[in-house]
């Protein structure tokens, strides 16, 4: 005779596949989810989101260093003899580890809600019209509804609804199952998924729905609940087996999850327990108690997943709840496969988590070191400022004390002499005069070194190049040429523009040189070697006065009769900006040896200080003391320093290679020397006859060269 199978067999073959599908679909799906990124469907979880939240990571940063340490005194204590130490040592770790822990599921439930409250807030809103579109939601409580939504607590929301009992079931299923179910799963919840608990709190709903619902109405409701992570329990009962129904979202995603369970044919167990003796009351007893205790361990089940899924920390409590399943008839080992599935996805959390753990504390080092960098960097400048403050007082000091003195005057040109070029080494001059020569000269001993002749007319501009082999002029003949600095051989002339040639600079290259014309009101660059015109610049109104090159060659400035400064892209030949001062023609500009500062003298009695890349005015050094010709009201991005000192119209401007100094010539036959990093003006130097109508300083910055309307030249050094 062949023996029934026990009942607790039936029910293990009944459950297992449930346990392993909702811990495939829950469990695998929350590890691989844990690193996921939030699309733009909005559908990613809360439990994404906060990953991703800064407080989150640093709690969990936090975490990991305490528990570090922890390990570390564990380590310790193992040396200690006294064992009731080490027990006391050992509790005390594992007290503070427990707090630890229920301090981080705390954070990650504050910040659930959080998250959650926008999405809450608009769901309130939309009810109304979510309840007048469908008739079904008036089988629900409007009330509990909305008040579900307001809860201030995140937790996992479980409902249960009433069994769907086919007439042809026995009168004790349709007079008890649906009274016993809610009651007794309310009870279970209450005691170990309480709602107001610190662990893992599930709201209970056991009333929510009027009567029995299918798939659809778990997808109706969806629509409305769905901010809250959500499961409902569900169930259908024929004269012969039961099906057990789950629904829930926001355990993994926003999108509604149905699971049905293998039917379970009650009948069969109904023979077996008449065939064992127990009467017919006593035996549909016992199945609805068993029909109640598969629910109790679903809710478990449900519950301790989605906390596991949220929480690294949490300890399912279905681990400890064996005897809660245990009955007389048949054994507690019925559970097993959900216990043994959440063991399962615990360890692949604990996996995810450790990871996780990794990368957030190779981040975390790597964001620590950028701020460390960041801070030293900072610190680094604060320093470099200050060190520099200290040495712009220490120069400005001692700009202020040189005293300059002309050591040399040198005769020669028979007329104006209207510019000049120091070599780069310091050891040789050029200068131009309306006399149509260009002389060289020695300047470490004034001596006269030789005569370029060759202009018909006027030389009002004269350059050297870079590596102080070549020297370029510009005249009022309207040619551009070229000489051999140190032999004095013309090597090549090109022609200039329609009328003078104002000024000439060459490239820090050598490769171009640009030219500034007259009546042309053009800027023409030309290639160095070939003779050939690159191109034509063309944007002022007025003769172009002055050009000059960046250190870098990448920009060249210039400035005109038309009251601008220009600065133009040497590559692309692109107009940067125009630098607009008071209605007066530009004489002369210099640009720092930093490339940033561009300085202009103008016929208003004022050198302009600019930023070369922005174009914002820095200081105003101002030459005129008339107020009713002073200089009008800026924007109040500018930076104003005025000096007032003398009256007369500049000429000519040039500044030291150290970036420190500036000089400039007047037609009040001086020559002024100021700090250029504060605008103070430092000397004022007198001894000419005439108009300066050129300055240059020597690359060491102690030899000042003036050349004036008298026809002499003078140099200048400071002890």
């Amino acid at each position: 005779m062949v023996l029934p199978r026990p009942v607790s067999d039936t029910l293990i073959e009944l459950l297992k596949p449930i346990a392993s599908e909702l811990g495939e679909r829950l469990g695998a799906s929350a590890v691989n989810e844990r690193f996921a990124e939030i699309g733009p469907s909005g559908s990613a979880t809360l439990n994404q989101q906060i990953k991703k939240d800064p407080r989150w990571m640093k709690a969990q940063v936090k975490y990991l260093q305490r528990q570090q340490r922890r390990e570390q005194e564990l380590i310790a204590i193992a040396s200690i003899e006294e064992e009731w130490v080490q027990a006391e040592r050992i509790n005390r770790i594992k007290a503070e580890e427990l707090r630890d822990k229920r301090a981080i599921s705390r954070l990650c439930r504050e910040l659930m809600r959080e998250f959650q409250a926008e999405a809450i807030r608009l769901k309130l809103s939309e009810i109304q019209t979510i309840w007048d579109r469908d008739n079904w939601f008036s089988n629900l409580s409007r009330q509990e509804t909305e008040q579900i939504l307001q809860q201030q607590q995140h937790r996992l929301l479980l409902l249960v609804a009433p069994a769907k009992i086919s007439e042809d079931c026995p009168d004790s299923f349709r007079h008890n199952l649906n009274i016993e179910l809610p009651a007794k799963l309310r009870a279970f919840l209450s005691q170990h998924y309480p709602q107001h608990g610190d662990l893992c709190p599930v709201q209970f709903y056991g009333d929510y729905f009027k009567k029995p619902i299918s798939d659809i109405d778990v997808e109706r409701l969806q629509t409305v609940l769905s901010p809250v992570p959500t499961a409902i329990l569900y169930s259908d009962i024929s004269d012969y087996e039961v099906n057990f129904h789950i629904g829930f979202w926001g355990v993994i995603n926003q999108s509604v999850s149905l699971v049905t369970m293998q039917p379970w044919n009650w009948e069969e167990v109904y023979h077996q327990l008449k065939a064992e003796g127990k009467d017919e009351k006593l035996s549909l007893r016992i199945i609805r108690q068993i029909i109640v205790t598969i629910q109790k361990l679903l809710a478990a089940f449900l519950a301790d997943l989605y906390y596991l899924n949220i929480d690294f920390t949490h300890e399912p409590q279905l681990f400890n709840l064996k005897s809660e399943f245990a009955q007389e008839w048949f054994s507690q080992d019925w559970a097993l496969p959900y216990i043994e599935t959440l063991k399962e996805i615990q360890q692949q959390q604990r996996i995810a988590y450790q990871g996780e753990m990794r990368r957030l504390v190779f981040r975390e080092a790597k964001a620590k070191a950028e701020r460390k960098r960041v801070e030293d960097a900072e610190l680094k400048h604060r320093e470099e400022a200050s060190a520099a403050s200290r040495r712009a007082k220490e120069l400005a000091y001692k700009l202020k004390n040189h005293n300059w003195q002309c050591v040399q005057t040198l005769p020669g040109h028979s007329s104006f002499v209207n510019s000049l070029a120091i070599s780069p080494d310091g050891k040789t001059l050029a200068s131009g005069s309306w006399d149509k020569t260009i002389k060289i000269w020695n300047l470490e001993t004034g001596a006269f070194i030789g005569t370029l002749s060759g202009h018909s007319d006027r030389v009002n501009s004269v350059t050297i190049s870079g590596d102080g082999k070549m020297l370029a002029s510009g005249s009022s003949d309207e040619t551009i040429k070229f000489w051999n600095l140190h032999t004095g051989e013309l090597l090549c002339t090109f022609p200039g523009h329609s009328m003078e040639v104002n000024s000439v600079a060459i490239s820090p290259n050598g490769r171009v040189i640009a030219s500034s014309g007259g009546a042309d009101n053009t800027i023409k660059l030309w290639n160095l070697r070939t003779g050939e015109l690159l191109r034509t610049f063309r944007g002022h109104l007025d003769n172009v006065n002055a050009v000059v090159f960046s250190p870098d060659g990448k920009i060249l400035a210039s400035g005109s009769s038309d009251a601008t400064s220009k600065v133009w892209d040497v590559e692309s030949g692109k107009l940067l900006r125009t630098l607009s001062g008071l209605n007066v023609g530009v004489n002369s500009v210099a640009i720092g040896p930093d490339g940033q500062i561009l300085a202009s003298v103008s016929n208003d009695y004022t050198i302009k200080l600019r930023n070369l890349q922005t174009g914002s005015l820095l200081r105003i050094l101002n030459s005129n003391s008339d107020r009713g010709r002073g200089v009008p009201s800026l924007e109040m991005n500018e930076g104003l320093h005025i000096l007032q000192n003398y009256v007369s119209r500049g000429d000519s401007v040039a500044i030291s290679r150290d970036g420190l100094t500036l000089a400039s010539g007047y037609d009040d036959n001086t020559i002024k020397i100021w700090n250029l990093l504060t605008g103070e003006l430092l000397s004022s130097l007198s001894g000419h006859l005439g108009t300066v109508y050129s300055v240059a300083i020597a690359p060491l910055g102690n030899i000042l060269v003036s050349g004036s309307a008298d026809e002499t030249i003078k140099i200048w050094r400071c002890d």
